[in-house]
């Protein structure tokens, strides 16, 4: 279930990976579930993703993130 906090921390992890990124992931969206935050999306490049997970990180400690951002 997604709180209203999660929902805040979502937000914040959906801007600050499109600011990383530029907008390059495709399709993405951030939910969070009982404290685990999903990173969902398809980057054009490896890089991309890098970023992408760079950025997500600085808001959130490794295990509280789940990157489904696929390459391609």
């Amino acid at each position: 279930m997604t709180t209203p906090e999660g929902s805040v921390l979502s937000q914040q992890v959906e801007n600050r990976v499109r600011q990383y990124t530029h907008g390059r992931i495709r399709g993405l969206t951030v939910v969070e579930n009982q404290g685990l935050v999903v990173v969902r999306g398809r980057a054009p490049s490896h890089h991309t993703k890098q970023l992408a997970l760079m950025g997500a990180l600085q808001l959130l400690s490794g295990d509280k993130l789940s990157a489904e951002i696929t390459v391609g």
